[in-house]
């Protein structure tokens, strides 16, 4: 028997035909993915990534950019300059991510 795969997240919406219904839920499959690699250290449920393979990889490297963030900021300090650098790497990342999926990042720092 397969493994049961709980979330399915689709990251193309180029067309602009995800309802804000569908795109709430995205938002709160990348706040569960992000939690669990941030607490976790590796994505504790199973997910489905549906898109083409440059949107797969967006969102995983906006994905770990967004923890890299969230790492420096605790253990640096918002005002540090590996904080801040790291900031400008996860702006980048959103910036692609938005561009390859047409989808907006659930939040933005």
């Amino acid at each position: 028997m397969g493994e049961i795969v709980k979330n399915v997240i689709y990251l193309n919406n180029l067309k602009g035909q995800l309802s804000e219904r569908v795109y709430s839920k995205f938002a709160g499959q990348v706040r569960g993915a992000l939690l669990d690699l941030y607490f976790g250290g590796i994505l504790d449920s199973p997910i489905h990534l549906s898109g083409n393979s440059a949107q797969i990889d967006s969102f995983m490297k906006t994905l770990n950019a967004e923890k890299g963030y969230m790492d420096s900021y605790i253990r640096n300090g918002l005002n540090d300059s590996s904080t801040l650098s790291s900031r400008t790497d996860l702006m980048r990342a959103i910036e692609k991510f938005e561009k390859d999926t047409g989808l907006r990042w659930p939040f933005k720092n």
